[in-house]
Parts: structure tokens; sequence; C-alpha cells
């Protein structure tokens, strides 16, 4: 999938989540209004569970997994490391709970307080990534994630440490491979590894600070990969005439 797409794609689950989160319960108004349900008692009862505890989670779904499958053909398309594969599930999985609380914003019942102390930092790792798969790459210009290999090991120790953090601050995250591969063993091994990790990669400050940090680490080296391997030789010609002047 070429960035256009890829981008296309994006806004467009984008907009199903704006849909669903915010204007859908408008939809499930007016279906009640327009069926009379009201006239009998408690027959509005399975509409309303229908619209709000059927249709709009799967649609709210539908967005997230539009995100997931869009991320993963543009890695395939760009031919990257298979692994970032798992990294990108990691971090939507890890911070598919946030956009639904943003969404309340809608209503007025969110706080800057409230978006405070339950942004994860997978969100803001994986919204970084795939503002960096955006770039067109494919026109031969850049290399993903650039050609210095020092430059993809600190990448690649920025995206681990996000990934590590994202499992040990989101409670539950081993709740969906263990349903899907049938082990619940899974879900209790990483409920049991969680405060560890938690105490691991805070450096027992318990606070998001070094989180925040390998994030600003993992901008730095993205933005890094996208400038040429060598510049000293692009400056050159400004260089020599300066010299001559």
């Amino acid at each position: 999938m070429f960035a256009g797409r890829y981008l296309w794609w994006m806004l467009i689950a984008v907009a199903i989540f704006l849909f669903f989160s915010m204007c859908f319960d408008y939809v499930t108004w007016a279906v009640v209004a327009m069926s009379g349900c009201a006239e009998v008692a408690g027959s509005c009862g399975p509409i309303m569970l229908a619209m709000s505890g059927a249709m709009k989670p799967s649609g709210i779904g539908l967005a997230g997994a539009i995100m997931v499958i869009c991320t993963i053909a543009r890695l395939r398309y760009l031919s990257v490391n298979w692994f970032w594969a798992p990294v990108a599930l990691v971090w939507f999985s890890a911070s598919a709970a946030f956009p639904g609380i943003l969404a309340g914003g809608w209503t007025g019942q969110l706080r800057p307080e409230m978006v405070v102390e339950s942004l994860p930092v997978a969100f803001l790792f994986v919204t970084v990534f795939c503002g960096y798969l955006f770039i067109a790459f494919e026109e031969g210009r850049m290399v993903p994630f650039g050609q210095r290999a020092w430059l993809r090991v600190v990448i690649w120790i920025a995206a681990g440490y996000g990934v590590l953090t994202a499992i040990a601050e989101t409670p539950g995250l081993g709740a969906l491979p263990a349903r899907i591969l049938g082990m619940p063993w899974i879900a209790s091994a990483v409920a049991a590894f969680q405060p560890l990790l938690a105490a691991i990669f805070d450096l027992g400050t318990g606070s998001m600070m070094p989180a925040y940090a390998m994030l600003a680490l993992f901008v730095a080296a993205l933005c890094a990969s996208l400038l040429p391997q060598d510049i000293a030789r692009l400056a050159a010609p400004f260089m020599l005439r300066r010299s001559r002047h």
C-alpha cells in the first residue's frame, strides 16, 4: 500500500470512528423516534441494545481494524523488517481504549486532567509511527528507518522500550491473545509479569517520565533517519561557493 492510499484509508478510519463515537447516538435516537416503540412500554430496549450495544462498538472496532490492517499492509509494501508488525499491533492494542475517552469531549464529559491521566504512551508511539509511514518512501529519495546501522539500532531500542512499557501499563492486554489462541494461561502470565515490567521500565520512579524520554528519542531518531546520509557532501557546493568569495 503506497503512501497516498495509506493516508486515505487512515482518514477513512478516523471518519468512521468519529461517526460512531460522536454521531451514532443521534442515529439511534432517530431510529427509536421513527419506530414508535415509545408507545409500548419496554419495546425500545431491544432497539437500544442492538444500536448502542452491538452496532456502535462494532463500528468503532471496524475503524481500529482498518488502521491495523492498513498499517501492516503499508509495512509489507515497504518491505521493512516484519518485526514491526507485532510492534505496531501491541501499540494499537494498548491504546485502543484511549480514543473512546477522547470521544467523551463531544458530550462535555472530558476534562484535561482526565486526558493526561489516561493517556497511554503507546498511543503516542503509534501516532508517531503511523505519521512516519505517511512519508512516500517508495519514491526512492529516502529509505525507511534510514541507512545508518547505528540509527536503526537506536530506533529499535526506543521502539522495544515502548512495546514493553505498553505491555506493563495496559491491564488485560494478554486477554486478547489468550482468547484468540485458546490459551488462558497467557493472560495470567502477562498479568503476573506486568508489575515487574512496570518497576523495571519506570526505573523505580513510579512515573512515566522515562517512557516519555524514550518517546522523544524515538521521534528524534525517526527524524534523523530522514536526513541525507552524507550531509557534508551535499553542503560541499555551498562551502566552495562561499570560499571563492
